[in-house]
């Protein structure tokens, strides 16, 4: 174990791949690349292995490029070249990250490095991620440091209205990397920092998260592999974690019935709302950072503007919501603004296709009463 992992200790650790709930029990899929299940590992022939480490350490004796300063981000590039050279955009999860590590161990024999546990992504793009905290001086240093093991070329923490240690941990928890460190003293409001935080990056790929519990860096690898592959917004698949219909909250309804009124279904409760996700730059300018700070309408704007939307992985977020006075108990202070987040949503598709949105009536001939005499 890492000598640093002791930190996430108290943090269950969890997350499915693209996971679905069926008949009372939690079913996911093993076929497709992304689709796996953490708990079944899949053989990796000892030869794969063997020329990874070799790949890895070959690698780490030729000249990096302009662009290869951080030897992490030079070891995520050659990994790349490699990867798709051997068929490794076939790999299921576990295999792909099985053999990520024997080229990473490769590498740091031949560069005479240790990466820290460094967990690789498969793009080639650059990634930059999002972090916004307020009063979590527990949960930040275990953030960051997942955050630390990816290939990121950029990292924007958005702290605001803290009264603890946050800000300080933070700066602790970057110690030596490039990061930036956004601190308002007083609190921006629900989302307003993950506005803050695209505006300011410029990668092709953005990750966005809070502060208040960690994401293990396997985790995040299938958001940064969906939006490489073409996915636009990369959303949290909540579904193997809500119950049926008649148990859910006013939130989680609301959530699935903008979906619906979007026309997709598909999504189910999925939003915006829950984080991790993941956007493509396009994404990014095409809804405008402002309108991230209401997640619901980045959304629909998303989806209208004809942006690939889709749920990329599971990562339990439910159960490891920090229970705070503000969300908690019926209708609640975020309750009532999540679901008015949606509402405002609601009313940007109305003004701009029409109440009836994609339901258009063809049958009422609604012109017939004004034909009538009174």
């Amino acid at each position: 174990m890492h000598p640093r992992a002791g930190r996430l200790r108290r943090f269950r650790r969890s997350g499915n791949w693209k996971g679905r709930r069926r008949a009372g029990r939690r079913r996911t899929g093993g076929a497709a690349f992304g689709r796996q299940t953490a708990s079944a590992p899949a053989s990796v022939s000892a030869s794969l292995l063997l020329r990874a480490f070799e790949a890895g350490r070959q690698a780490a004796l030729q000249p990096g490029e302009a662009a290869d300063a951080d030897p992490l981000r030079q070891a995520n590039r050659c990994w790349n070249d490699w990867r798709l050279a051997n068929g490794g955009a076939a790999w299921k999860w576990n295999v792909y990250h099985q053999v990520a590590a024997k080229f990473v161990a490769g590498f740091e024999s031949g560069k005479g490095v240790s990466l820290r546990n460094p967990v690789l992504a498969p793009t080639k793009k650059t990634i930059g991620a999002v972090v916004t905290a307020m009063n979590e001086e527990k949960a930040i240093p275990g953030v960051l440091e997942q955050l630390a093991r990816l290939p990121l070329n950029e990292l924007v923490v958005v702290v605001n209205g803290s009264t603890d240690h946050t800000f300080w941990n933070a700066r602790r928890g970057i110690a030596g990397g490039k990061a930036v460190i956004v601190h308002h003293v007083r609190p921006l409001g629900h989302d307003v920092g993950r506005s803050v935080g695209a505006k300011l990056l410029r990668s092709d790929i953005a990750l966005f998260l809070d502060g208040d519990f960690p994401v293990y860096a396997e985790h995040l690898v299938p958001f940064i592999d969906a939006v490489d592959k073409g996915t636009d917004v990369a959303l949290n698949d909540i579904t193997p974690y809500i119950s049926a219909f008649s148990g859910r909250d006013p939130v989680t309804i609301v959530k699935e019935m903008l979906n619906r009124a979007m026309g997709r279904a598909d999504l189910a409760a999925n939003s915006m709302t829950a984080v991790p996700h993941a956007l493509s730059r396009k994404a990014i300018e095409t809804i405008g950072c402002t309108n991230l700070m209401v997640p619901p309408k980045a959304q629909a704007i998303a989806v209208r503007d004809g942006l690939k939307v889709s749920a990329a992985m599971s990562v339990d977020v439910i159960s490891k919501n920090r229970v705070r006075d503000k969300n908690t108990g019926i209708a609640n202070p975020v309750a009532e603004l999540i679901i008015g987040d949606h509402l405002e949503a609601l009313g940007l598709l109305i003004r701009k296709d029409g109440a009836r949105l994609h339901a258009a009536d063809g049958i009422r001939n609604r012109s017939a009463l004004g034909r009538m005499s009174s």
